[in-house]
C-alpha cells in the first residue's frame, strides 16, 4: 500500500510539492480545483505501474528549475523514486482510471477506432489470458516470420520478372530458338520504332490559289458620258486659266444652277451654241464627277490585285511545303516542287503596267470608252499564265503529299507494342529457365510451405483465444451492462466479441439505444453523436469497473481514480460512490482525485466504515508560488458550507466566544440578514434586491403577502443595516475598508442580527 508521496519535483505544476506531512490510508480521496495537478498525479501512478518514464518526461514543467523527480514511499518504509528519467521499480499494483485510460482504450474525441479497441481488449483479458494470448503472438510471429522468408525470396526473384506477375512468370516454359525469334522481333520493333517518330513528322500541304477577276476593271474603262465634247475638259481649264482669279471654278460651277436653258443670265443672248457653254456643263455634271472618281480609284485597285507580295507569300508557302516534303527523303522518293518566281513576278509587272496604262488612258479623258475586248483577252492571258505557274507547284505538292500518305498508311499496320510484348516474354523465358532462378524457385517452394504450417499453427493457437476471449467477454458485457443499468443508463453494448481483423486481437461491440443498434463507426447515428459526454463517459468507467472488478488479484491492487463522476449527472454520481466502495472493500487502496468538494464530502461519509476497519484520508492540492501547486490540509465540511452557514457561523463565534476577524464579521451581517428573509419567504422577495431595498420591499408589502408578517422587523433591520452598511462598498464607497470597528458594538449589532434571525421578531 501506498503510505505517502514524499516529494514531486519538476513535473507539470507539481514542481517542488513536499507531501510528507500528508499520510495515505487504504481509501485517500484528493480535492483540488481543475488545472491543479490531478492529471498530473494520475499519469505518476500510470507511470510506476508500466515503468514507462515517457508519460513523466513528457509532462516536465516547462519553466521549471528542478529536474523529474518523484520519492514514494509503500508499506515497511520501502521506497520508490522516479529520478535521471527512470523508475527504481515497477509497481504493477497501479489500475489507473483517467483521460488517458478513456482515449486509449475507449474513444477519442467521440471516436473509436480499432487502436481503442485492440487496447481495450487487453485490458479487458487480464491476466486471465496471458498464456493462452502468449501462444497466440508466438505462433503469430512465427508465421509472420515464415511470410517475410516467403518475401524475401520473391523479393530475390523480382529483379528477374520484371514487368510481368510472379505467377506467370513461374508458368513460362523453355523456348528452344528464343535467341533467333528475339533477334527477328528486334529488326522489326527497330523499323516500328522509326515510324513512330516518322509519323510524327509534318505532312505537304497545297496552298489556295487566289482568284482575281477583271471585269470591273473593264467596266469602269469602257464607261462614257452622252452628248459630251470631248475637248470639254481642256477647254474649261484653258478658260480658268484665262480668268486668272482664286476661286474662278466654282464661280462658274454655281452660275451653271442660274443658266435658264440655253439663255445667258447676264445679257439674255443665246448660248446653245457657245462650245465654252457646253464644255461647263459638261465639267460640272455629277455623273461625270462620280465617273472620275472610279477612274481615280483605279490605280490603287489594280496595284492590290497584281501586288508583287502575292507571288512573295505564294513563293513562302511553297518553300514550307517543299521543306516538308523533303524531310520525307529518307524514307521514300518525294516529286521535286518547284515554283518558278522570278516568271510569275515577271508576267505579274507585265499584267500591272498593262492595266496602268489603259487607266492611264481613261484618267486623260474620263468620257472616253478605253479597253478593246482584246485589252480583256490579254489581261485574262497574262493573269492565267501566273495561275499556270502556282497551279504546276500546287501539283508538285499534291503528289508528295499523295507519296507521304501512302506511306505513314504502310507504317501504321505494324504493333510496336504487340512486336516488343513477344520479345520481353522471350526474354524472360530464358531467365525463367536459368540456373539461378530455377533455384530460387526451388527456395520459394519450401519457403511456402514453411509458411503455410506456420499459418496453420497460428489459427489453431487463435482458435484456442477465440474460444477464451469468447467466454470472457460475454461476461465482461454481462458486467458493463449491469454497471450501466445502475448508472441509469439508457443504453448498452451489445455484440461484444473480439476478432483479428487487423493482424492483431481487438475488440468489437455495439451499442443499443432506445432499441436501435448503433454502430461505433460509420452512421449516423454513430457513438459521437448518439451518446452525451456524461454517456461516454459512463461507458468508459464502466469498463474500467468491470474489468477491476473481475481481476483475480485486485487485493493486491492500488485502484486510482481520476475525476469519476466529470460529466455525470446526480443518479450516476450517487452509485459511482456504490461503486467506489465496493472497489475499496476489495482492493489493497483505493485513491480517488476529484474536484467536486460535495463529491468529496459525500465520498469520505461513503467510504467511512462503521466498523472502523480502515481509515480514510482527505488532503488536497493547493495554489503555491508563482502558480505551482502543493500538497495541503482540507477542512472538507467547512468547504462545503454555503454562503449563509458561513456568515452565520462568523457572526456565532464572535457573540458566544469574541473569536474571529472583526471586520469579517461586520461585513457578514448584511448578507447573513439577507440569508435569512430569503429562507423565510422564499420565492417572494425578488433575489436581485440590495438589503436596504430588500427592507423597503417589506415595509411596502401588502396583504394577504406573507411578507406582511416581517413588517414588525422594518426599524430593526433599518438601525442594522445603517451600522452594517457602513463596511460595504455599495454603501460606502472608498471608505468602508477603513471604517474603524468598535468590538462592542460590533457585538451589540451582531446580537441584535442573531435575535432577528432566531426569533423573528425583535
Amino acid at each position: 500500500m501506498l503510505e505517502r508521496i514524499e516529494e514531486i519535483q519538476g513535473i507539470g505544476l507539481l514542481h517542488d510539492a513536499n507531501g510528507k506531512p500528508f499520510k495515505w490510508q487504504k481509501a485517500t480521496v484528493l480535492y483540488s480545483d481543475n488545472g491543479r495537478g490531478k492529471s498530473t498525479l494520475a499519469t505518476i501512478f500510470r507511470s510506476a505501474g508500466a515503468g514507462d518514464p515517457v508519460p513523466i518526461v513528457e509532462r516536465t514543467t516547462i519553466d521549471g528549475t528542478l529536474p523529474p523527480k518523484v520519492t514514494m514511499q509503500f508499506e515497511n518504509g520501502h521506497k520508490v523514486t522516479f529520478s535521471a528519467n527512470k523508475w527504481s521499480e515497477v509497481r504493477p499494483e497501479f489500475l489507473v482510471f483517467d483521460a488517458d485510460f478513456i482515449e486509449k482504450n475507449v474513444h477519442s474525441g467521440g471516436v473509436v477506432t480499432t487502436g481503442h479497441r485492440k487496447n481495450l481488449l487487453q485490458f479487458a483479458l487480464g491476466e486471465k489470458a496471458v498464456v493462452a494470448r502468449l501462444a497466440e503472438e508466438k505462433a503469430t510471429t512465427d508465421a509472420r516470420k515464415a511470410a517475410e522468408v516467403v518475401q524475401g525470396v520473391i523479393g530475390q526473384l523480382s529483379g528477374h520478372h520484371e514487368g510481368m506477375a510472379l505467377t506467370d512468370f513461374e508458368k513460362l516454359s523453355n523456348v528452344a530458338d528464343a535467341d533467333k525469334q528475339i533477334e527477328d522481333l528486334e529488326k522489326r520493333i527497330v523499323a516500328a520504332r522509326s515510324s513512330a517518330l516518322l509519323l510524327k513528322r509534318a505532312v505537304p500541304a497545297m496552298i489556295d490559289v487566289l482568284s482575281v477577276e477583271f471585269a470591273p476593271i473593264f467596266m469602269v474603262l469602257g464607261t462614257t458620258i452622252e452628248n459630251v465634247q470631248d475637248d470639254a475638259e481642256s477647254l474649261v481649264r484653258a478658260h480658268i486659266a484665262k480668268l486668272g482669279k482664286a476661286g474662278a471654278e466654282a464661280w462658274l460651277s454655281q452660275g451653271q444652277i442660274f443658266a435658264p436653258g440655253d439663255v445667258c443670265p447676264y445679257c439674255a443672248q443665246p448660248t446653245s451654241d457657245i462650245d465654252l457653254i457646253k464644255a461647263y456643263r459638261t465639267h460640272f455634271n455629277a455623273a461625270y464627277s462620280d465617273l472620275k472618281a472610279k477612274v481615280s480609284a483605279l490605280d490603287k485597285r489594280i496595284s492590290s490585285i497584281t501586288n508583287d507580295s502575292i507571288v512573295a507569300d505564294f513563293t513562302q508557302r511553297v518553300a514550307s511545303a517543299a521543306s516538308a516534303a523533303n524531310a520525307w527523303s529518307d524514307q521514300i522518293k518525294v516529286p521535286e516542287i518547284r515554283f518558278e518566281k522570278n516568271i510569275a513576278l515577271n508576267k505579274l509587272t507585265e499584267l500591272r503596267e498593262y492595266l496602268l496604262s489603259l487607266v492611264e488612258q481613261k484618267q486623260a479623258n474620263p468620257t472616253a470608252a478605253v479597253g478593246t475586248s482584246l485589252d480583256s483577252d490579254k489581261v485574262t492571258v497574262l493573269w492565267a499564265e501566273v495561275v499556270a505557274l502556282m497551279n504546276a507547284a500546287n501539283k508538285a505538292i499534291g503528289d508528295a503529299k499523295i507519296a507521304v500518305d501512302q506511306f505513314r498508311q504502310k507504317l501504321a499496320t505494324e504493333n510496336i507494342q504487340q512486336l516488343f510484348n513477344q520479345q520481353k516474354t522471350l526474354e524472360l523465358s530464358k531467365k525463367r529457365h536459368a540456373q539461378t532462378v530455377v533455384k530460387l524457385m526451388g527456395d520459394l517452394a519450401t519457403a511456402r510451405s514453411a509458411s503455410t504450417a506456420a499459418e496453420t499453427a497460428k489459427n489453431t493457437a487463435r482458435l484456442a483465444l477465440d474460444t477464451l476471449m469468447d467466454q470472457t467477454l460475454k461476461e465482461y458485457q454481462k458486467s458493463i451492462n449491469g454497471l450501466l443499468t445502475k448508472f441509469g443508463a439508457s443504453f448498452k453494448i451489445e455484440q461484444m466479441g473480439a476478432n483479428f481483423r487487423g493482424g492483431s486481437p481487438r475488440s468489437e461491440y455495439g451499442l443499443a439505444l432506445r432499441g436501435k443498434s448503433i454502430p461505433l463507426e460509420g452512421g449516423p447515428p454513430s457513438f459521437g453523436t448518439a451518446l452525451s459526454e456524461g454517456d461516454k463517459r459512463s461507458l468508459a468507467f464502466a469498463f474500467f469497473v468491470a474489468s477491476t472488478l473481475s481481476d483475480p488479484k485486485l487485493n493486491t491492487r492500488i485502484v486510482v481514480v481520476d475525476d469519476p463522476m466529470c460529466s455525470l449527472d446526480l443518479n450516476r454520481k450517487q452509485h459511482t460512490r456504490t461503486v467506489l466502495k465496493e472497489i475499496c472493500t476489495k482492493a489493497e487502496q483505493l485513491v480517488v482525485l476529484a474536484h467536486d468538494i460535495y463529491f468529496v464530502r459525500d465520498l469520505r461519509n461513503e467510504l467511512t466504515p462503521k466498523d472502523n476497519s480502515y481509515s480514510v484520508s482527505v488532503f488536497g492540492l493547493r495554489y503555491a508560488a508563482k502558480g505551482y501547486t502543493d500538497f495541503d490540509k482540507i477542512d472538507v465540511n467547512k468547504e462545503c458550507q454555503s454562503p449563509y452557514f458561513h456568515h452565520h457561523g462568523l457572526v456565532v463565534e464572535f457573540v458566544n466566544n469574541g473569536n474571529g476577524d472583526h471586520r469579517q464579521v461586520a461585513k457578514a451581517i448584511r448578507p447573513l440578514l439577507e440569508g435569512y428573509l430569503h429562507r423565510r419567504f422564499p420565492g417572494l422577495i425578488p433575489s436581485d434586491l440590495v438589503f436596504g431595498n430588500v427592507v423597503a420591499f417589506i415595509s411596502s408589502a401588502v396583504a394577504p403577502s406573507p411578507v406582511c408578517h416581517a413588517k414588525s422587523l422594518v426599524s430593526e433591520l433599518n438601525e442594522i443595516n445603517n451600522y452594517a452598511g457602513q463596511f460595504h462598498h455599495d454603501t460606502n464607497p472608498g471608505n468602508a475598508d477603513t471604517v474603524q470597528i468598535i468590538p462592542t458594538e460590533l457585538h451589540t449589532f451582531a446580537s441584535r442580527t442573531l435575535t432577528v434571525i432566531h426569533k423573528g421578531t425583535i
